[in-house]
């Protein structure tokens, strides 16, 4: 696969054999990641998909997916900026955020996303929303420390969650 990804000039290995996207290369993968975002809101928005379960129906639908369905999609949507788990559409600069277990204690912080390599953990989106932890929800963090649970509160309730959220939710202040 990296040999036809090469003879087709879409990566390039450097002198230590680490793989990189050339120019061309890079605009294909912001245009599957379009596709494959779009049709994630597109599972959730239009649907009733619920936001934590549409990674994989997703990766079926972005190759498949027509020059004509995404503009449609785009339409009917209304150019969403994000998909749900809060990742920017490619092109659109994403607001500034940080881990979760990075925020003082008492502070509150609104989640921002879930980065896109936590959206392939079996479980772990299931459980975030389990937990109310969803992008646009707002929190107060009561306790945090890398590496230790987390107790924070959403809407007037705590709730203790798994160390590893710390890291693997991103939020705005």
């Amino acid at each position: 696969m990296l040999g036809r990804l090469r003879r087709e000039g879409l990566v390039d290995l450097d002198g230590r054999k680490e793989v990189h996207l050339t120019g061309q290369g890079g605009v294909l993968a912001a245009h599957v990641i379009r596709r494959h975002r779009l049709a994630e809101r597109m599972l959730v928005d239009l649907l009733g998909y619920e936001w934590w379960k549409t990674h994989e129906e997703a990766e079926r639908i972005e190759h498949a997916m027509s020059t004509e369905m995404e503009e449609r999609l785009v339409r009917v949507l209304g150019d969403p900026q994000t998909c749900p788990h809060g990742n920017p559409m490619p092109g659109v600069t994403p607001r500034p955020t940080k881990p979760l277990d990075q925020v003082p204690r008492g502070a509150s912080a609104t989640i921002e996303r879930i980065p896109d390599q936590f959206e392939h953990e079996p479980g772990f989106l299931e459980y975030l929303d389990s937990q109310g932890l969803r992008p646009g929800t707002a929190v107060r963090v009561l306790e945090a420390r890398q590496g230790e649970l987390l107790r924070i509160e959403i809407a007037g309730r705590e709730r203790t969650i798994r160390a590893d959220c710390g890291q693997k939710v991103w939020v705005r202040a």
